[in-house]
């Protein structure tokens, strides 16, 4: 059993999301189209190439009921009317482990006591240093009726399949070449009303790790946030981003979990930005892998880390 303390700084930039291209009126008929989309950063940084099969625009009522918005998803995730192809990188995460392996000294640089590494923290969470995904269902936009009785946008959503793959994978802050398949179900959005903002994100899937040392997995990911711009409040549920990530064994006979995730993050409004902190675990159940004879130990090691991170929303 080992610990790790993790610290890591995230900065997260919230605008128009990119992956429903651009804007269009939603009595205006569309041909077929062609978008792109690039969004750097230290964390993630992905390239998305979205073509709309359906060139035609549908006015979506945002409903106030959440239940109502999820239940016309689901539905409308079994539309096949755009196709996203998207290329992902976690730089942080990469460089951590490319300098531990092949830079160790530098790498140490980055230590702050005996068990926490600075660099490792930030790029801590990546399960592959790199990632290929294609996405084939409904992207939607949801509009509503401001306080001019004007046409907004209220809410974006995607909900589909996605497969994703890649050639490399993280194992303890190393990288092996080993190729992998992810497939999932999805249904994911983000909405605002001036300062309120909602977001939320469901996965439900299986992962191929390709490896004989370790079994591919059910996945389950739910990720829901609630934030206010402007006012504070101490309930639970507002002003915070709360994530869940299990994984469960289905390639040999195993009782629990292999990996659980679980964060919650809770923010202050400052300036209309927002500021805050989020705290959680990383849980473990596998063969650990040894960087120096390049091959996973014989037994399994369950693994705990902390993850404390600070957060600002701009």
């Amino acid at each position: 059993m080992r610990a790790l303390f993790q610290i890591s700084i995230v900065v997260i930039l919230l605008g128009d999301s990119p992956f429903l291209g651009a804007e269009q009126p939603p009595e205006q008929k569309r041909e077929r189209i062609l978008s792109t989309a690039l969004v750097p950063g230290p964390y993630r940084s992905y390239a998305s190439l979205f073509v709309d099969l359906a060139g035609k625009d549908e006015l979506l009522v945002w409903h106030e009921d959440e239940v109502k918005l999820y239940r016309d998803l689901i539905r409308r995730s079994f539309q096949r009317d755009y196709l996203v192809v998207e290329a992902t990188g976690y730089p942080l995460a990469a460089l951590s482990a490319w300098m531990e392996t092949e830079q160790n000294a530098h790498y140490h640089q980055f230590d702050i006591g005996d068990e926490f590494n600075l660099l490792r923290s930030l790029g801590a969470g990546s399960q592959e240093p790199w990632s290929m995904s294609l996405f084939l269902g409904q992207l939607l936009t949801y509009w509503s009726m401001d306080d001019q009785d004007e046409l907004v946008i209220a809410a974006r959503g995607a909900a589909g399949m996605v497969a994703t793959a890649g050639l490399q994978q993280l194992f303890d802050n190393c990288i092996v070449d080993a190729p992998w398949t992810r497939i999932e179900w999805k249904v994911k959005g983000e909405g605002s009303d001036g300062p309120r903002e909602r977001y939320w994100d469901l996965k439900v899937g299986h992962r191929w790790y390709g490896l004989a040392e370790i079994p591919n997995t059910l996945t389950f990911t739910l990720e829901r946030g609630r934030t206010n711009r402007e006012r504070f409040r101490w309930k639970p549920a507002q002003n915070s981003i709360s994530l869940v990530q299990l994984q469960m064994p289905t390639t040999e006979l195993q009782v629990g979990l292999t990996r659980v995730l679980f964060e919650y993050a809770k923010f202050v409004p400052v300036r209309k930005h927002l500021v805050g902190l989020k705290v959680g675990f990383l849980y473990e159940n596998r063969k650990t892998y040894d960087a120096r004879s390049q091959s996973f130990d014989d037994e399994k090691e369950k693994s705990w880390e902390l993850v404390i991170q600070p957060m600002a929303i701009f």
